[in-house]
């Protein structure tokens, strides 16, 4: 809940305090290779020393960066809650997704995905809810920027510290742990290399626009939160509808045939937004887009996590996230800055990135029917 209220709002906080869009941009770049650079090693000592443990960790991190972002007056104290934030999607990123596999067995596991999926994005949804908040205070005071996001900042720290009591009384079985000297996922890196070329190329162009698209609104059409925070609430709420059809998909069309199908609609969608100038028009489109493109990940998980070794879960799936995330961060810089260029210009190179990484995907696993339920084996 707390994510989705950053993701609309703070682009805009950040623009209304002052700061430009390469600075908005800028604030998640550092705290996606903040993310990076400690996922993978993060991933490792979660494998060997408990996966509970660093989830924990993380959560309790999270609270404090977002506490971070409440007391921030000055743009340095924005990029050490980014890093802050960074360091707890390190903690929490690949090893949630770990647990989530210990609990299951190959054959719930897309169904549980899915429907973890489906549960954390309607709390985004309402945190995009609660981004409407700011932006009504803000319309009736502009002079006092820091008095219209602070007090819905603060809401998101009280949910924040729910996170490790929830946490807490989850009971998982036991499982091996990794031993021997070799520090990264051996067993797995046939798999990991295929993920991590696709993945490295759909971080890059996802991280031009997609965190910057309420930015990107008010640029174009002069909308704040007030009109973003809804659009983007309904559009997570109804892929979170759709994430419970995940394991059909999948028993229906095949995994791979399911993913580049429906994320090569998403682009052809994605490229359409720009020329759309009707705000209705505009708002379909985002949502279909939103819908396709994101409802084959509970799929991609699945197969992943049901693929790669057992003891090597939360590294590998570190290394899979750290390919994303990389790119991502460094591009949303670049994302900033094209914006400067042309408000749309971010979206073409986006749609150019996407078909690459998709294309690649679709070259690397054509051949794949279903994952297969012994672990460790490698595609």
């Amino acid at each position: 809940m707390p994510i989705g209220f950053i993701s609309v709002s703070l682009p805009i906080y950040l623009k209304r305090l002052g700061f430009d869009e390469i600075l908005a941009g800028t604030f998640f770049t550092v705290s996606g290779i903040t993310s990076v650079a400690l996922v993978i090693p993060l991933g490792i000592l979660a494998d060997r020393y408990g996966r509970r443990r660093i989830v924990l960790l993380g959560c309790c991190t999270f609270v404090l960066a977002v506490a971070l972002l409440v007391l921030a007056e000055s743009y340095i104290a924005f990029v050490a809650a980014a890093a802050t934030l960074g360091l707890a999607e390190a903690l929490m990123y690949s090893t949630f997704d770990a647990l989530l596999a210990d609990a299951t067995t190959p054959a719930q596991r897309t169904a549980a995905f899915g429907f973890t999926f489906f549960l954390s994005t309607l709390a985004f949804a309402a945190g995009n809810l609660v981004a409407t908040l700011p932006d009504a205070a803000y319309l009736r005071d502009p002079l006092n920027v820091p008095g219209a996001y602070r007090p819905p900042l603060t809401d998101m720290v009280v949910v924040a510290a729910l996170a490790p009591i929830l946490i807490s009384a989850v009971r998982l079985p036991a499982v091996r742990v990794l031993r021997g000297k070799s520090l990264l996922p051996r067993k797995s890196a046939p798999i990991l290399t295929k993920f991590f070329a696709s993945n490295f190329v759909m971080g890059m162009g996802a991280g031009l626009i997609i965190p910057l698209f309420s930015l990107w609104f008010l640029l174009k059409f002069s909308l704040g939160e007030g009109v973003t925070g809804p659009l983007i609430a309904v559009a997570n709420v109804v892929v979170g509808v759709a994430y419970l059809a995940a394991p059909l998909l999948e028993r229906r069309y095949g995994m791979v045939r399911s993913i580049v199908s429906l994320q090569f609609l998403a682009t052809g969608v994605l490229f359409l937004i720009p020329f759309t100038w009707n705000l209705y028009a505009v708002g379909t489109l985002y949502v279909v887009r939103n819908l396709l493109m994101n409802v084959s990940w509970p799929m991609a998980s699945s197969f992943l996590m049901s693929t790669v070794d057992e003891s090597e879960r939360s590294a590998a799936s570190a290394v899979v996230g750290a390919s994303f995330q990389l790119p991502f961060a460094m591009s949303t810089a670049v994302g900033g800055y094209l914006l400067t260029v042309h408000v749309d210009l971010p979206f073409f190179v986006t749609t150019a990135l996407y078909l690459t990484g998709i294309t690649t995907f679709w070259f690397f696993f054509r051949n794949l029917r279903k994952p297969r339920a012994t672990a460790g084996r490698s595609l």
